[in-house]
């Protein structure tokens, strides 16, 4: 038999989903029945959550993290969680309906994509995370849970509360809150820039605490935020700076190789809260100076801000939480606090921001934007695979920012490079979601990049090429009228360096052009979710029989005329010197007549 392409990685009908979900339940059951159900029932943004422990273990693990959430229930739950793992239980979990190349570094199982079934699989700590949307039952499993690295004790069943929440409405971010009695302050950013120093100092300082690393937030109608967990997270180094918290760490032996973690409920309870409305969003930054002041942020930042530090850890994430977070920061006033190193002043002025009326508050802030249209710009995941490109970085994230689309997320793939990369993507301007991999190939890098898209819209970028401006909202606006198709895709313009000009022109004819260029064009998550990925059998060309394929299967798509990317030709380039059958010209036709073959003549073996 004609093989299938060694990418392609179909989408699991919702049945096996279902099938596979129940499957799971019945073993998470069993494992209540051999070791022992223990239930805990939460409130969390005005739902009610059983969590039922499979024993001892996970519970005593998991339990702390949340006990501020803890009620006697009076009503029936909302939503179920079923918790448990192998070893205790002598349960084994059932095996999955997807191979292991499934799995992204987001969690997110490429072909899993019921919009009933949650699933997820996370391999810092080899847990499964399902959730049944509709009945309102999730899952959750590991292996051994003494094996849990130490965030999962600090920050348990996240996954869980993600999807739960997002159905209900509301949104997980990756924050800190803290307030008094005239409000709260969201302080939102990259790990690293200052959210748990704010939250702590405040705490300290006698200020109400909500989190300093996840929590929830809704609309009530007003933006408000709900506490998650009772813990929190700082560098070791720090406790000198918080002796205090000293007596409530949870993972002393482990600070050489670990975070500290600090149990603060029931110590702090009286100062930590479950629930209180936002009156502003903020940014952190070390000032480098004794005092801590606010100053002027843009919207965009801040939205950036929030979204990618938040999102890239939540697996099915996508357009409707990115619209969520733009529509929190335009409802907000945004700024930047810049933290002197004197703590006692964080709180301070905090307290003096919240106590401002609303009017003088905003009048701080740059004016709100509005949230850009982006209920209807879906969220568009762009994929820049890189070898030895270090150099051409900077100005291909640059031209990604310059299209001025709201709702994008930049995902670089590293295919084994030995030039400065690392050094490269520290000093971008913005973050992006990194990943490396051993050196095998464009369509390698790119189907690392797809699996681990959170956008219903992909785009490909290679790092030497550029989009023209505007690019992005044209093809948006293109495909987005038209449902009924895949992708879209332009046409090239080839550009050389002039030496006399130091500048690189344009050269022949755009219709001339190689017709595959990946980069020319947008596609929907389906497309590739119905004919599978590049094949990494194919180090060039791979495009080409992408293409092909689509081809064959009829996958509806449309060819604009119109320049959709700037290809910028120099010695450097992949393909440069290379012959046709270095660039595997007639194994791309050799494969598709192959499947012609296999179409026309399904009993017959392969090379009959």
């Amino acid at each position: 038999m004609n093989r299938p392409q060694s990418t392609d990685i179909p989408s699991q009908p919702e049945a096996v989903q279902l099938a596979f979900f129940d499957t799971v339940l019945g073993s998470a059951v069993r494992a209540e029945g051999c070791a022992g159900a223990i239930e805990r029932h939460l409130d969390l943004a005005g739902t009610l959550i059983r969590v039922v422990y499979a024993g001892e273990g996970l519970c005593s693990a998991f339990s702390p993290a949340l006990a501020h959430l803890e009620v006697d229930p009076v009503r029936s739950p909302d939503v179920s969680f079923h918790v448990w793992d192998s070893a205790l239980a002598g349960v084994a979990m059932p095996l999955p309906p997807f191979p292991r190349h499934c799995l992204t570094d987001r969690g997110d199982i490429w072909g899993m994509n019921s919009r009933r079934i949650r699933s997820a699989f996370h391999w810092s700590e080899s847990s499964v995370n399902l959730m049944d949307l509709e009945r309102g039952i999730g899952i959750y499993w590991v292996q051994d849970q003494k094996l849990l690295p130490y965030w999962c004790h600090a920050s348990p069943l996240r996954t869980l509360f993600h999807w739960w929440m997002t159905h209900n409405g509301l949104q997980l971010l990756h924050a800190a809150a803290v307030g008094d009695e005239h409000g709260a302050l969201l302080v939102t950013g990259k790990g690293g820039v200052g959210k748990s120093t704010t939250a702590l100092a405040c705490l300290t300082g006698g200020m109400r605490y909500l989190a300093d690393d996840y929590l929830v937030v809704g609309f009530d109608p007003e933006p408000r935020v709900y506490s998650l967990y009772a813990t929190a997270k700082m560098e070791p180094s720090q406790l000198e700076r918080f002796p205090e918290f000293e007596p409530l760490l949870t993972n002393r032996p482990y600070l050489d190789a670990e975070k500290a973690v600090v149990q603060l409920w029931p110590a702090y309870r009286d100062r930590l809260v479950r629930s209180m409305p936002l009156k502003a969003l903020a940014t952190p930054r070390f000032a480098g100076e004794g005092n801590t002041s606010f100053g002027r942020v843009s919207t965009i930042v801040l939205q950036r801000a929030a979204a990618f530090t938040t999102l890239s850890q939540l697996p099915h994430s996508g357009h409707c939480n990115y619209v969520f977070i733009a529509r929190l920061a335009s409802r907000l006033p945004g700024l930047e606090i810049a933290l002197g190193w004197d703590l006692a002043t964080i709180p301070a002025a905090i307290r003096d921001l919240l106590r401002l009326p609303s009017e003088d508050l905003a009048a701080l802030a740059l004016p709100s934007a509005p949230p850009q249209d982006q209920a209807s710009r879906p969220l568009i995941s762009v994929v820049i695979p890189i070898y030895n490109g270090a150099a051409f970085l900077r100005e291909a994230v640059a031209n990604v920012l310059a299209q001025n689309y709201p709702a994008v997320e930049i995902i670089v793939v590293d295919d084994g490079s030995t030039d400065a990369i690392d050094e490269a993507v520290a000093q971008l301007p913005v973050d992006v979601r990194f990943f490396r991999q051993a050196n095998s190939g464009a369509a390698a890098a790119r189907n690392r990049g797809i699996k681990d898209t959170s956008g219903e819209f992909i785009a490909f970028l290679d790092v030497d090429d550029l989009w023209p401006d505007g690019n992005l909202v044209l093809l948006t606006d293109l495909l987005g009228g038209r449902p009924d198709l895949d992708f879209i895709h332009g046409y090239a313009q080839l550009m050389v360096y002039n030496d006399a000009t130091c500048a690189f022109e344009y050269v022949g004819n755009p219709r001339e052009s190689f017709p595959y260029y990946i980069g020319a064009g947008l596609y929907r998550r389906r497309a590739f979710e119905a004919i599978g990925l590049f094949d990494t059998e194919l180090r060039f060309a791979e495009d080409t029989d992408w293409f092909n394929r689509a081809a064959e299967q009829q996958l509806p798509s449309e060819r604009l005329d119109m320049v959709t990317l700037h290809v910028r030709r120099h010695d450097a380039n992949m393909t440069a010197g290379k012959s046709m059958v270095e660039l595997n010209a007639l194994r791309v036709f050799k494969k598709a007549l192959d499947r012609r073959r296999a179409a026309a003549y399904p009993d017959q073996s392969e090379g009959r």
